[in-house]
């Protein structure tokens, strides 16, 4: 179903997307080691990995490394192979499917103890990531295997003590049998952490595949909403789908929701739109917060200095100024770079926007 609000996990439920599927399918089928998949907020990822690797012959994991630095307030190796376990154990049903035996796999790491329904470390032991990554890489080479870890908002890595840049290009170097997939949706801040350009990284010069999920264009835009109030025979009035088109720009994830809230929950066109920017703004907000709360005045001041229509930096600094104080130009530079780095506004030509009306609604209700 297209207005399913959880991410998707089978094709039939996820609307286009061919030029990213082929892609990926590609880029495992060559046994690609290091894929990047990159793409702004609520545009689908999670949703295009799992359908991708579901209908695939790859026994996978995905680890979503922003609920462990929310929940942990750090990605330390301890707490990211606990959660890999996690991750494994709510894939072995794949792992039946795909005849990838964990358990033989992962026997040499002694601390590891694998249950019919639980993976546990002994109390007090500490696995070292590189062994896990090792130990499967053995078991996948000597049975002719692949196996893919998925790193959901990787960005999140870079709030460790561990330098995983250096672990990742260790893996590709010496690894022939594992993909690792690092997916961000803020992504200057992965490209940051990640320094491929930069001769000094870790990772610098190693080859990787670059996917870009991008906005659902206007035409289809309106195909995703026509064809999902459809599935649930509903006819859908073009006035209004035009409307949430124009309001949305492309954001399937709001279109979604705008979807579920009509069609499912049988609201209004208006208080389906209402809920949608009542329970998006909140979201978003919260996410926002943990974002600016270093220099949070100056953020917010920014944030309605484009919101209210200024957008060139002399304006917006100037904007700033008026509402939080003095600020030096490296400083207020380096603020609006971490916000189009977050994903928050986007530089064009000069000038700073808002992209999704979302972040607008919030910076201009809720802040």
């Amino acid at each position: 179903m297209l207005f399913d609000i959880n991410p998707k996990e089978n094709r039939r439920d996820l609307f286009d997307r061919e030029r990213e599927l082929s892609e990926t399918y590609e880029a495992l089928k060559l046994g690609e080691r290091f894929i990047i998949v990159y793409g702004v907020r609520r545009i689908g990822k999670t949703s295009l990995l799992k359908v991708a690797l579901n209908d695939s012959i790859y026994p996978f994991v995905i680890v979503d490394v922003r609920a462990i630095y929310y929940s942990e307030n750090i990605v330390s190796a301890p707490v990211l192979v606990r959660y890999l376990l996690e991750g494994f154990k709510s894939h072995m049903r794949v792992y039946e499917r795909v005849k990838f035996d964990l358990k033989e796999a992962l026997k040499r790491i002694h601390k590891i103890r694998i249950g019919e329904f639980e993976i546990e470390i002994e109390p007090g032991a500490r696995v070292p990531l590189t062994s896990v990554l090792s130990c499967i890489n053995e078991w996948c080479r000597d049975h002719g295997m692949r196996f893919v870890f998925v790193f959901d908002e990787a960005q999140y890595l870079r709030f460790s003590n561990v330098r995983y840049d250096g672990v990742f290009a260790w893996a590709i170097d010496n690894l022939g049998n594992l993909t690792f997939i690092l997916t961000g949706s803020e992504v200057g801040i992965l490209r940051d952490f990640l320094r491929i350009e930069d001769a000094e990284s870790p990772l610098f010069g190693r080859y990787r595949r670059e996917i870009y999920v991008d906005r659902f264009s206007r035409d289809a835009s309106i195909s995703f909403l026509v064809q999902g109030f459809r599935e649930l025979n509903i006819e859908p009035s073009m006035d209004e789908i035009e409307e949430i088109v124009n309001t949305f720009n492309g954001l399937v994830g709001w279109l979604t929701m705008y979807g579920y809230y009509r069609a499912l929950r049988k609201l209004s066109h208006e208080e389906a739109k209402r809920k949608v920017f009542e329970e998006g703004s909140k979201l978003v907000l919260g996410e926002l917060e943990k974002v600016i709360y270093p220099s949070r005045k100056r953020y917010v001041a920014i944030l309605k200095a484009v919101a209210s229509g200024l957008h060139r930096w002399s304006s917006i600094k100037a904007y700033l100024e008026a509402k939080a104080g003095p600020i030096t130009d490296r400083s207020f530079t380096s603020l609006l770079k971490n916000l189009v780095g977050y994903g928050y506004l986007e530089k064009t030509n000069g000038e700073y926007r808002i992209l999704d009306p979302m972040v607008e609604y919030m910076v201009k209700k809720l802040l």
